[in-house]
């Protein structure tokens, strides 16, 4: 039987959402020596750095074309530890499901030549 879970918006992020909320994680935290008080995240340039790289996720996120976010998935389906070539991923705009083909045929004799 098939599972369906409904994401809770508050505990399931977006691949780019939890690189952003670790780098601003970085931006505010303490890195550096408490023994001389020298930090490298109290710093104007590492923190407009900081900034910098999470417009940059943001603005790409935004202008990701459907390739480049389809070989995200691919990239994560071709992790052979937790998923195997019969797995495949539809999704749409408020679901995603991970589907594994148990058998299939190809049957051409009744789909039209074109050309």
């Amino acid at each position: 039987m098939p599972t369906t879970l409904i994401a809770d918006k508050k505990n399931m992020k977006s691949l780019t959402d939890k690189i952003v909320e670790s780098l601003e994680s970085k931006r505010d935290s303490f890195i550096g020596s408490l023994k001389n008080k020298e930090t490298v995240a109290n710093s104007e340039g590492f923190r407009s750095g900081i900034d910098w790289a999470i417009g940059t996720i943001e603005v790409m996120e935004s202008q990701a074309e459907f390739e480049e976010v389809a070989r995200v998935m691919m990239k994560h389906l071709g992790n052979v530890n937790k998923y195997h070539p019969h797995h495949t991923v539809i999704v749409a705009n408020s679901t995603a499901e991970l589907v594994e083909g148990i058998t299939g045929i190809v049957v051409l004799d009744y789909v039209p030549d074109v050309g």
